[in-house]
């Protein structure tokens, strides 16, 4: 039986019978770590004042669903980390955070 490492910050492991489901959380956590390190080029590009991030941006960019960037960016998912998104990525997260709760 194959190994499929998920990370413990992310979704948790799924043992022995639904190994779609692992893959799928593996390609998801896969997908929010390219984000992350996207994210994190384009801030260590920018002096510190402008640490500013378009979630549209990174999503055109790695092709990937704007909802998935904000999760990966969110502040629930950082850790500790914080990082600044332009106002309105900020009113967007907002909105969707909301949505997620009603």
């Amino acid at each position: 039986m194959t190994t499929i490492p998920i990370r413990a910050s992310r979704e948790p492991a799924y043992h022995g019978r639904d190994l779609a489901k692992a893959q799928r959380v593996a390609d998801r956590n896969r997908t929010i770590d390219k984000i992350e390190r996207r994210a994190n080029e384009i801030l260590a590009d920018c002096p510190y004042d402008w640490q500013t991030l378009s979630f549209g941006q990174i999503a055109n960019e790695l092709k990937v669903d704007v909802k998935l960037v904000w999760f990966a960016l969110s502040d629930g998912n950082q850790n500790g980390r914080r990082v600044r998104v332009t106002p309105a990525d900020r009113e967007l997260l907002e909105r969707h955070k909301a949505a997620d709760r009603s």
